[in-house]
């Protein structure tokens, strides 16, 4: 049987960005307006290019942080849409003081992705795209690194891709590199920084990733699907899931709220320097902490991550929806299959549906697309009988045929091609 939480005690959370008094001067106060409005001005722009992200098709229905309006970004908040002329990818919502991506939402169509998923690219075929020189290299590249990159539509301090380098942490893509595939410039718009977190290892390697397999297996197999995925910077609540009340986990791994890079990196590097191989708490890779980035070194890091799904109505079937709210933990969660009963191989991540209203409470993240009621509950049979993840695409689908490929062009035409536009 998958293991299923227990019922929950409600608990407030609390809501930063309260706003202060000033008394600045009325010069002072009608610039700040200014650059306010702005700001907003261009946010509510970019989330309008990617409407179609959101449930309906709406941007009133797109997440919000905290007290935040649909349209406007929290705080210093940034909304981002990646793009390109002719089709949009996710939309994002961007914390500059923690290079902190807080949610991505997308929209999971099966049609994208063609018969037996052969209208995409593989992860090395979408890298050679973007980095071949020319046309026919291209066509005869058979391996080639992860386009990694600055944000293009970021302003001010970017992360760099060698940022989280001597964490042990990978970059972690929050809105998933395959659910893009379907296009030429997908793969290189998710290989963004500003889509990155600050991911264990064994998270991002394993379960995280099994997650992301299964949510796209049910938009192939059964959408279109609606997705947000994205980070908790609050205490995780343990306590409402079967796993650490049956202390198959131990609360005291998880990472604590408002822990710096640079101090996890130091437990990382003791639990690799004093566990063996197998050990619930031994590290996929070791971590050098003295030679961190300064600034990964200084951020905040996320103590979970969520997943929130809903399937539109379908015909006769009505909407359905689920959540998933993974702890950021030292230990190795992969091993829960082999301490629960019963658990098949690659589920881990079943171990922690949530309530919607959790994750709510948990990140601060609200989903205003979604009935109330529909957040109240743990889990969906719907999605629950449907459980089991596989590949997409065919071994037989060759090269593939996505959308906006352009072919005999250079390397620079291609990039350019890809790089997100504005307006």
């Amino acid at each position: 049987m998958l293991p299923r939480p227990f019922s929950v005690i409600e608990h407030k959370t609390m809501h930063p960005g309260t706003p202060c008094h000033s008394s600045r001067g009325p010069a002072a106060w009608f610039f700040a307006a200014l650059v306010m409005f702005s700001g907003h001005g261009f946010a509510q722009s970019q989330l309008q290019n990617c409407a179609e992200q959101f449930i309906g098709g709406s941007i009133s229905n797109a997440p919000t942080l905290t007290d935040s309006p649909s349209d406007q970004p929290f705080g210093n908040n940034q909304h981002l849409c990646y793009r390109v002329k002719g089709a949009s990818f996710f939309a994002l919502e961007y914390e500059p003081e923690n290079f902190a991506p807080r949610w991505a939402a997308y929209k999971l169509s099966p049609e994208n992705y063609g018969d037996k998923g052969c209208s995409t690219y593989t992860r090395t075929t979408a890298n050679c795209y973007i980095r071949a020189e020319t046309w026919s290299e291209f066509l005869t590249c058979t391996e080639s690194r992860d386009p990694f990159h600055a944000d293009h539509l970021i302003t001010g301090d970017r992360l760099r891709p060698a940022d989280f380098g001597n964490s042990g942490h990978d970059n972690g893509h929050v809105a998933p590199r395959q659910a893009f595939s379907w296009h030429a410039c997908g793969n290189y718009q998710t290989f963004s920084m500003a889509n990155m977190s600050p991911q264990s290892a064994l998270l991002n390697q394993d379960i995280w990733v099994k997650l992301e397999q299964q949510v796209l297996t049910w938009a192939v197999d059964h959408g279109p699907l609606y997705v947000v995925t994205g980070t908790t910077f609050g205490k995780f609540p343990h306590e409402h899931f079967q796993v650490y009340r049956d202390r198959i986990l131990d609360p005291k791994h998880l990472y604590p709220s408002g822990s710096r890079m640079g101090d996890v990196a130091e437990q990382h590097h003791a639990h690799f320097k004093n566990t063996d191989a197998g050990h619930i708490l031994r590290p996929k890779r070791n971590a050098n902490p003295k030679k961190l980035q300064k600034r990964a070194s200084n951020m905040k890091i996320p103590t979970g991550y969520f997943a929130v799904i809903y399937r539109p109505e379908t015909g006769e079937e009505p909407a359905h929806a689920i959540a998933f709210l993974l702890p950021h933990t030292f230990e190795n969660l992969s091993l829960l299959e082999k301490r629960i009963e019963g658990m098949a191989k690659g589920r881990s991540f079943w171990a922690f549906v949530s309530r919607i209203a959790l994750v709510e409470q948990t990140s601060g993240v609200q989903f205003p697309g979604i009935p109330p009621e529909m957040k109240r509950g743990w889990g969906d049979e719907w999605f629950l009988k449907r459980a089991g993840s596989r590949e997409i695409r065919a071994k037989d689908c060759g090269q593939g045929k996505p959308q906006g490929v352009r072919e005999n062009s250079t390397r620079q035409e291609r990039l350019t091609a890809c790089v997100p536009v504005l307006h």
